[in-house]
């Protein structure tokens, strides 16, 4: 996997990277620094943006290798991801992976973004839900992965669940 600052090389050296990512988010930009935001926050905000989506992907690719890896047979695809904030699956458990952040997300109940367990309450046949909750990352800069405990519980649990 390519670190964070090989990929913002993809973006601004590489054609494709240039089309797909660089162009619109300087296009974003400058749209924010039209409607009053300052060139420097404009940017600063979608650096921001860009690199939380990036560890994101980092962090749900990681942990599905690593539950794999503990012989959880699991299940991945982006649009479950998308629409129900459901990173990974087994038979009938769904597996959202998140850091805490009281505006954002923090418990069943805290925070903007609804919970997978809420979002999905009304599927039937009704199915379980395991979250993996981290704290909030301490470095900048740098991948925030759960930790191999986190991951042996949530091994555990979801083979319990077969």
């Amino acid at each position: 996997m390519p670190t964070y600052q090989e990929f913002r090389q993809f973006c601004k050296n590489d054609h494709l990277g240039r089309a797909m990512l660089a162009d619109p988010a300087r296009a974003k930009v400058r749209e924010a620094v039209m409607a009053g935001a300052s060139d420097a926050l404009a940017r600063a905000a979608m650096r921001w943006r860009v690199g939380n989506a990036y560890y994101s992907f980092l962090r749900e690719v990681y942990t599905v290798v690593e539950l794999r890896f503990r012989g959880v047979e699991l299940q991945v695809h982006p649009l479950a991801d998308a629409l129900f904030r459901v990173d990974c699956w087994t038979e009938n458990t769904a597996v959202s992976l998140h850091v805490e952040n009281a505006k954002y997300r923090n418990g069943p109940s805290q925070g903007r973004k609804i919970p997978t367990g809420r979002l999905l309450a009304d599927l039937q046949p009704p199915i379980d839900f395991k979250d993996i909750a981290l704290k909030p990352a301490s470095v900048f800069g740098s991948v925030h992965l759960p930790v191999s405990a986190q991951l042996d519980d949530t091994a555990a649990a979801l083979s319990r669940g077969r």
